[in-house]
């Protein structure tokens, strides 16, 4: 399988000058990538590079090594992008920094170069597309799992830390490719969808509120999801979006059975789809109305949100026409993802938990469905990225015993819970006192959760940092 891009790359033959915005893992990759092209090395088109942090300075010998002359750093201003032909986002920058100028370009990034590239390109490899507010990295690792149990090549990237552009050369090697992808990534394409090859089967996994620090309202997030699927040759959505996405988008569904945010019906013209696949009590999964049973149980995907990853995962794999039947097998060695309602220690009786990629509301409820435990020591807190934590109160006054509050926001989080006469709230300085105050009041048969409905940007430098310290905190406990 030959997949050598031409001299005259499509997703490059526009470029004259490009601005790499973000010199994070993305950005850098952007940069090996565009700096290798021979259009590059013959001085068809220019690179330089802006990131906010001064760091940047560290960086200057490689830069200088791969002929980039040009790298500013500071509060980005209106010279930096003048003359650019093109601008390459990193996932992590938030576009309005940019789009404030009212300046006219082309804004492009990893997951558009590195389809532009495969339609360039002779592979014939296949592509699944991840969004939704939640669950987007379990289902991409778990479909990599999957698809490798069942003796294809494949490899899951994009916005769970692997760059897609850094597989270039490897692809020859690849079956399917399961690429996460976020709003962020998503949004400057909302008009005219992805460019590139299509991609061959798009997930919606679910929609909640978040991100509105990125995006300029609800309705912005919501058509940045829909231009995954809108790019995309076959779509597989959680029934419970039909209400909000227009038809043409349904062409496959997922529901489960206790949820109970959708209609007992599905729309006729949805049930006639060639896929149904629902996930059910007992965790039993009706695909194409013949049933299968897996236990889950004692798996490491457990809890109702899960059911409906495994059971996107399985509507992907049929869109493909895949076989595989070992279901149980897949779904007992997938090891799980670190951070997402992970297990890190019992003491005494006191179970812990790290679910540190709670970065909003659902995902915490999604949590405390899932323990429903009576004494859950919760801490929660963090930068709240203007999102409303009214879908947690429900859930905190059956489930939570104390609230420990951390971060930036955790006023918000008092002023919200403090009419609960019976629920007892601790401010406190850091995770450190947080997990030590948790600690000297837990018994045995209590769950402390780290759960915080919040980005973890105010205090770490993300989601995995803010977890791994958690861990560190709580094996350090005698």
């Amino acid at each position: 399988m030959n997949t050598k891009k031409s001299s005259k790359d499509c997703a490059l033959k526009k470029i004259k000058h490009i601005l790499v915005v973000g010199l994070g893992k993305s950005g850098l990759s952007g940069i090996n990538y565009l700096t290798k092209q021979i259009e590059f090395k013959k001085k068809l088109f220019k690179v330089s590079v802006y990131d906010k942090n001064k760091s940047i300075k560290e960086q200057k010998g490689l830069l200088k090594n791969l002929d980039i002359e040009d790298f500013f750093t500071g509060d980005i201003k209106f010279e930096f992008l003048n003359g650019k032909s093109h601008i390459f986002l990193s996932p992590g920058v938030n576009p309005k920094e940019v789009k404030k100028f009212g300046h006219e370009l082309n804004i492009i990034n990893d997951i558009s170069l590195f389809l532009e590239h495969l339609s360039c390109s002779s592979s014939n490899l296949k592509v699944i597309g991840v969004t939704g507010t939640n669950g987007k990295t379990t289902t991409c690792l778990f479909l990599e799992h999957l698809l490798l149990k069942a003796g294809y090549k494949t490899k899951a990237l994009g916005n769970l830390g692997i760059p897609p552009l850094d597989l270039i050369n490897d692809l020859e090697d690849i079956d399917v490719l399961v690429l996460e992808v976020s709003s962020f990534q998503l949004n400057p394409f909302n008009k005219n969808g992805l460019p590139g090859r299509k991609i061959d089967v798009g997930i919606f996994l679910n929609f909640t509120e978040d991100h509105l620090d990125m995006h300029d309202n609800m309705d912005d997030y919501l058509q940045s999801k829909i231009t995954l699927l809108k790019s995309s040759i076959r779509q597989v959505v959680n029934s419970n979006l039909l209400k909000i996405l227009p038809q043409r988008f349904a062409d496959i569904t997922f529901k489960h059975e206790e949820d109970k945010n959708i209609e007992t019906q599905i729309p006729n013209e949805i049930s006639k789809r060639e896929y149904i696949v629902q996930s059910i009590k007992n965790s039993k999964f009706i695909v194409d109305n013949k049933g299968f049973e897996v236990n889950i149980d004692d798996s490491n995907l457990i809890g109702m949100h899960n059911e409906l990853n495994i059971a996107a995962a399985f509507a992907a794999f049929r869109c493909l026409d895949l076989s595989f039947i070992k279901y149980q097998d897949a779904i007992m060695s997938f090891k799980g993802v670190p951070h997402r309602l992970e297990w890190v220690r019992d003491i005494d009786g006191i179970k812990f938990y790290n679910d540190s990629k709670a970065t909003n509301a659902a995902s915490t409820v999604a949590a405390l469905e899932f323990l429903k435990n009576k004494n859950i020591f919760l801490i929660v807190g963090g930068d709240s990225k203007k999102l409303s934590m009214e879908p947690l109160k429900k859930y905190v006054t059956k489930n939570v015993s104390q609230l420990l509050l951390i971060g930036k926001d955790a006023l918000i989080f008092k002023k919200l819970f403090k009419n609960l006469s019976k629920l007892k709230i601790s401010m406190c300085n850091d995770l450190n006192h947080a997990v030590s105050e948790a600690f000297n009041h837990a018994h045995s048969g209590d769950i402390i959760l780290l759960s915080p409905a919040c980005s973890s940007h105010d205090m770490y430098k993300n989601y995995i940092d803010r977890g791994e310290h958690f861990k560190k905190i709580v094996h350090a406990l005698r």
